[in-house]
């Protein structure tokens, strides 16, 4: 069985589970489906796609919905770190020269982007550029939740150019589509964000879990156990306890040289 195979019925076992659980999962649920599989960054983003795709809810995530946290100056700082707020204010310097789009002029543009190819090439340039300073409103909305705020300014960014690319006649007023997206795409990587470190932190408790009851059984047995021994003990997959002995080899001779 190939590697795409094993993701595939992965997310086939987490709808399953999702099924015996009334519609939900948690991170825990998701990580023993993929008993065998490292998971990289990218395969996370795809579980948690298909988790919006089937309409699974993640059991132990409360959704960070800024439309309903309104933050005041202080508490907006307050969710800035120094490092954060060093790099906003490099940023903002760059903005300075960027002149804001008044409201008859978005309006204007919002129009000019079902012209001809030139005019909506314009128009897309002009609403990309003149609408920084909003992205970094909604940007740090969603600060102090893992992500470095220019990460997540960047991220808004990238949202607004695909959204102005894909808009169409039918998505209503232009700035509303922007907002609702644009907060989508954030609320997405901030929960991705938040989900990689806690499938990180459970892969790490269960790493300690292993090496505790190797020196537990060392000293009582006068002997190495197995990593077949182990994974019974534990209740683990043999797989993920030889990964996690390797690793833990591994981060030993390097702090050794």
């Amino acid at each position: 069985m190939n590697s795409q195979e094993v993701f595939t019925r992965g997310l086939e076992m987490i709808r399953s589970l999702a099924g015996k659980k009334g519609g939900s999962v948690s991170v825990a649920d998701i990580l023993s489906a993929f008993p065998s599989v490292e998971l990289s960054a990218e395969q996370i983003g795809q579980i948690y796609e298909y988790l919006d795709r089937e309409g699974i809810k993640l059991a132990d995530y409360v959704p960070h919905d800024t439309r309903t946290l309104e933050l005041g100056e202080d508490e907006a700082e307050a969710a800035l770190s120094e490092e954060d707020r060093k790099m906003l204010d490099f940023y903002l310097e760059d903005l300075e020269a960027v002149r804001p789009l008044t409201g008859t002029e978005t309006q204007a543009l919002a129009g000019q982007l079902f012209g001809t190819e030139d005019e909506r090439e314009e128009a897309i340039s002009r609403l990309t550029e003149g609408n920084l300073y909003y992205t970094v409103s909604l940007a740090r909305e969603f600060a102090g939740h893992g992500m470095p705020l220019i990460d997540l300014i960047q991220e808004a960014n990238v949202s607004l150019m695909e959204q102005l690319a894909v808009f169409t006649r039918e998505d209503g007023e232009l700035m509303d589509f922007l907002e609702k997206n644009i907060r989508k795409a954030l609320r997405a990587q901030v929960r991705e964000e938040e989900s990689f470190a806690r499938m990180q932190e459970d892969m790490t408790n269960a790493a300690n879990r292993i090496l505790e009851l190797v020196k537990e059984r060392e000293a009582e047995e006068g002997r190495a156990l197995s990593a077949q021994e182990l994974a019974e003990r534990l209740g683990m997959p043999v797989k993920k306890v030889e990964e996690v002995l390797q690793e833990s080899a591994r981060a030993i001779r390097n702090a050794e040289k």
